[in-house]
């Protein structure tokens, strides 16, 4: 991606994490580039599944979405959940010091899931399925694939019967890590 794309998901990140609108403007403001630069560099990033955008606002950026989504299994019909996105948006906070609390539902159960952050650690039980996939767009092929479970139990009778698709069954705490990994780049 070009240059122009890491400012304006750094902008639009920290416009979003803030509970700030992003309006494209602003974006373009913070990024130091024109309007219409920024407007063309956040289409870009749209194509690749990466954000979102509406009505002249970017509504969500690599990962973090302050709207729920469907998530569906492949073996039961799609429910409403808040998404494990936000969930390690959360998570990802707590990195930042701030405190906070996780909701979502288990992948298998539809169990709900809570997770407390406490000094920028999360406690519970929860764990999740991490692919380890490629993809042209994100929103569309990866993230349909993450699940969180309320147990391992879960996670792996939910994997039983799939194709051994590369992945990783990941801890409350190895999901944190990934997460603080990952925004690091967009929250130095």
């Amino acid at each position: 991606m070009p240059e122009a794309t890491l400012a304006v998901r750094r902008a639009a990140f920290r416009q979003l994490l803030s509970g700030r609108p992003a309006l494209i403007e602003t974006v373009a403001d913070e990024a130091g580039l024109s309007t219409d630069a920024a407007r063309e560099a956040i289409d870009l990033i749209v194509s690749v599944g990466m954000a979102e955008a509406d009505d002249g606002r970017v509504v969500g950026m690599d990962e973090l979405t302050r709207r729920r989504t469907r998530t569906s299994r492949p073996d039961a019909r799609p429910r409403r959940v808040v998404d494990m996105v936000r969930l390690r948006h959360r998570w990802n906070r707590g990195g930042l010091g701030a405190e906070a609390v996780g909701r979502t539902q288990c992948g298998a159960c539809g169990r709900s899931i809570e997770v407390v952050i406490r000094e920028g650690e999360p406690e519970g039980t929860a764990v999740g399925w991490l692919p380890d996939e490629s993809c042209s767009n994100v929103m569309a092929e990866f993230c349909p694939s993450p699940l969180p479970f309320c147990s391992r139990a879960h996670l792996d009778e939910s994997r039983t019967g799939q194709a051994t698709a590369p992945g990783a069954a990941l801890d409350i705490e190895n999901v944190a890590e990934r997460g603080r990994a990952f925004w690091r780049q967009l929250v130095p």
